[in-house]
């Protein structure tokens, strides 16, 4: 798998609208900005639900590192900076899912009536639509692209087909696109409100002939906003069950063997691994050579281990007779580490 991930920053500040300056303002504003960096930091919506959180939450300043204010076009808004620590802290110890900075890229279809003129919502657009998205990327640390939508996109692509959900075709036009994922959205005025659909598929398996969706949903929501907000959560449901990782208390051990390594490639792969969610500690086991082999204790499984090694596109697959003379009886595998140009 060719790994399109992008490094999520900005996961532990979040800037919220606050009524006026009081100390009142203030600490309901950052008890909100609190809750959304929980919510970014584990992806799940239902974090805030956990009793642990819901208290830590009526100690909100007590996690703040700094806070400001702003003011944006008349509206106040508060920016408020979090210790990351504390917040992982916190994750961890509520028994609840933790999400690293490295996240799947997702190219998203949205097909949309604006102006009651039916259309694919293109990239470089400056809509309702596509603003909202880039507020809730942001907010949600969901990294979204949009197509092009330029002469080979409106030849391959139209807007019938990402509302009738032909897959296979929309797969063969995200082939072009860096992304990990692509889903195909629409957004529909109805009587009562907006009705969205979202579907999202696995780009890597794009060659399958009639491929069936990872996860889908549809529903009317209130306007515009809730319907993306909703969409974006279907999103973070999927990839927070793929790649989040909650401490399972097994204290699960494996083995993770490089080979063809450089002494700077060391540094390199024993900064990933130190930062990956899944990683409780690591040693190196058996240094060889070129050869290095950690052994990791793990919060989760070997299999959302390897989930996570999936979005680094540095790590490539070895031959497995690259791992001679080490002990692969617990083996996460063997790879070789591509530096970055």
């Amino acid at each position: 798998m060719h790994a399109s991930a992008v490094e999520v920053s900005q996961l532990d500040q979040s800037v919220v609208n606050v009524a006026s300056r009081s100390d009142a303002d203030r600490e309901a504003a950052i008890r909100e900005a609190l809750s959304n960096v929980l919510v970014k930091n584990s992806g799940a919506r239902s974090v805030l639900n956990n009793n642990m959180v819901a208290e830590r939450l009526g100690q909100a300043s007590s996690m703040v590192m700094q806070f400001g204010y702003t003011d944006d076009q008349g509206q106040l808004k508060l920016q408020a900076l979090f210790e990351h620590d504390k917040i992982i802290n916190l994750l961890r110890a509520a028994g609840e899912p933790v999400w690293g900075r490295q996240r799947p890229l997702t190219l998203i279809w949205l097909a949309s009536d604006e102006n009651n003129q039916p259309q694919i919502v293109a990239d470089g657009v400056t809509n309702d639509e596509r603003q909202l998205f880039a507020d809730a990327s942001s907010q949600r640390g969901i990294p979204v692209l949009f197509p092009l939508m330029d002469l080979d996109d409106l030849q391959a692509v139209n807007v019938n087909d990402v509302r009738g959900q032909f897959a296979d075709t929309v797969a063969r036009a995200s082939a072009r696109y860096q992304a990990d994922y692509f889903a195909m959205a629409s957004l529909t005025t109805v009587g009562d409100g907006i009705h969205y659909q979202i579907s999202l598929y696995d780009k890597t398996n794009s060659e399958q002939a009639f491929m069936q969706p990872l996860i889908s949903d549809q529903n009317t929501a209130v306007d515009k906003p809730a319907a993306i907000a909703a969409m974006m959560f279907t999103l973070s449901n999927y990839f927070v069950s793929r790649y989040a990782v909650a401490d399972s208390g097994e204290s699960q051990q494996t083995t993770v063997t490089f080979s063809a390594i450089t002494q700077k490639q060391l540094v390199e792969i024993e900064a990933f691994l130190k930062q990956l969610t899944a990683v409780k500690s690591i040693t190196i086991d058996q240094l060889q050579g070129d050869k290095v082999s950690y052994r990791l204790q793990l919060f989760g499984s070997v299999a959302e281990l390897k989930n996570l090694f999936s979005l680094e596109s540095r790590m490539v697959a070895a031959p497995e007779t690259a791992s001679a003379g080490f002990d692969n009886s617990v083996s996460a595998g063997t790879y070789e580490w591509h530096s970055r140009q």
